[in-house]
């Protein structure tokens, strides 16, 4: 992806950002090309890089006493996402981030970014939409899980966030959901079989 593809993205994403701010976040961040399954943060590492994701999709997951992998975040392009136990303690991630397909990041250093925000106003704006932004998907997962049905759980989140469904496999979509593979592939029968009879 070529420089003027970023920032015309970037420039999309954020159109409060004048042009030497852009320029000034360029210079601040890197961009990086991953493959599918391609792993961005490891656990155990201490990587406080924030990355906005240019293209594609990544997935967080944590690891059970089990071995068996956890979704906890699914983030879209054009959204803002990292490791928030190493960004905000400084301690090593339980977390592992890893690319969904092609994926395209740009990433920032934390405490340089942080610093860019105390110094350009348009800048702390990113990071606080940043912010927002991820506080009001966790409570949506909290909620979702804590008095939605898996079918309800289906909706809401296809009404929120239809992307997922044309990026993320559907194995990815139902860990997140906290329902197994089969189950979502019934919700979604029933979905297209509801669908049908109302055509009729």
């Amino acid at each position: 992806m070529t420089r003027e593809e970023i920032i015309a993205i970037m420039a999309h994403t954020y159109p409060f950002l004048p042009e030497a701010e852009l320029e000034k976040l360029w210079l601040l961040g890197e961009y990086k090309r991953c493959t599918n399954r391609e792993v961005i943060i490891n656990k155990g590492e201490r990587n406080s890089q924030v990355f906005f994701i240019l293209k594609g999709m990544v997935r967080g997951y944590i690891y059970t006493q089990k071995g068996e992998e956890k979704n906890l975040f699914l983030r879209p392009e054009h959204t803002l996402t990292g490791a928030p136990d190493t960004m905000f303690e400084g301690v090593a991630t339980k977390y592992t981030f890893e690319a969904i397909l092609e994926t395209h990041l740009f990433l920032f250093r934390f405490p340089q970014m942080e610093q860019l925000s105390n110094e350009m106003l348009n800048v702390a704006k990113i990071y606080i939409e940043g912010l927002k932004e991820n506080l009001q998907t966790l409570l949506f997962r909290v909620e979702s899980l804590v008095y939605m049905t898996p079918e309800e759980r289906y909706e809401a989140l296809l009404k929120r966030s239809p992307q997922f469904f044309q990026t993320a496999f559907n194995k990815h979509i139902a860990n997140y959901l906290g329902i197994t593979p089969v189950s979502l592939s019934r919700i979604i029968k029933r979905r297209q079989e509801a669908e049908k009879g109302m055509d009729n």
